[in-house]
């Protein structure tokens, strides 16, 4: 149990040093960007950050990480895009809304991650 608290301690360290903490009104208009959140105390929600994070990484996809437990207008921009209640991660092509984890997951799967996000 030790070495697995050890593990996802230095995970989420490495996860927050590769994030790019940007105000929401210098945000590129183009470019894939994961809206996500530092502080989240969900252990399934940090998952599925560091998947993506792993996916678009190894793909050689760049993306910027937006963090919107530190950026209230950041948040507020990705549930006027992404639904009230929609909650980190998030996936955007610029400011144009492309799906949530699931939806990031079944593109993966399905072999048509490109395709999903918009770089074909």
């Amino acid at each position: 149990m030790k070495t697995a608290s050890v593990s996802y301690i230095l995970v989420i360290a490495i996860m927050a040093a590769c994030v790019e903490f940007i105000e929401c009104d210098h945000l590129a208009t183009q470019g894939i960007r994961v809206y996500i959140s530092s502080v989240s105390g969900n252990l399934e929600i940090k998952k599925q950050q560091q998947k993506i994070q792993m996916v678009l990484s190894g793909k050689k996809i760049d993306a910027q990480y937006i963090d919107v437990s530190s950026n209230d207008a950041a948040k507020k921009f990705m549930r006027e895009s992404a639904g009230e209640k929609s909650i980190p991660p998030q996936l955007f092509n610029g400011e144009e809304y492309l799906g949530d984890y699931a939806a990031f997951e079944k593109a993966v799967e399905d072999e048509r991650l490109m395709e999903f996000l918009k770089l074909n």
